[in-house]
């Protein structure tokens, strides 16, 4: 892993290939999680229920932008990071990896499928600094109301 300061991270994204159960099915994927971050315990215990596959190399970037966004998947007890692929691949190609539930709903919209897993500790840690850093919540506005009777009152 690299500095915790910065607004990127690289990470090893592990999926799991297992035979399908429908007779005209074919395999089934699922992100089992990334590397750093599952065990030696979990990879093995995934290993007795199908193939493994490692897709080294992605980075996990964060924007100031979105830090809204990353605080909401925090507080939500259990934080997540989605991976998003191409539909029509038969194995996932990867094509980003975030911890922005929008982002990834937008994916989901148009059609690619988003995998989601367990957003390990040391991460949750990495995105916790940066929405301190980054995050401004807007301030709560007063609402003004319509003078409906007034304008009853003019017809």
């Amino acid at each position: 892993m690299q500095d915790l300061a910065n607004d990127r991270i690289t990470v090893s994204i592990v999926m799991l290939k297992q035979a399908s159960t429908h007779p005209w099915g074919s395999a089934v994927w699922s992100f089992l999680g990334l590397l750093p971050g599952l065990s030696e315990a979990e990879l093995s215990l995934a290993q007795d229920k199908g193939d493994i596959h490692y897709f080294p190399d992605f980075s996990v970037q964060l924007h100031p932008l979105h830090s809204d966004s990353y605080y909401h998947n925090l507080m939500s007890g259990k934080p997540k990071i989605y991976v998003v692929s191409p539909q029509e691949e038969e194995i996932p190609k990867p094509l980003l990896i975030t911890v922005d539930y929008d982002e990834a709903a937008s994916y989901m919209e148009t059609g690619e499928q988003v995998f989601n897993a367990p957003l390990p500790s040391a991460l949750c840690d990495w995105v916790e600094q940066f929405v301190l850093t980054h995050y401004q919540p807007e301030k709560p506005k007063k609402r003004r109301r319509k003078k409906w009777h007034d304008q009853a009152e003019k017809r």
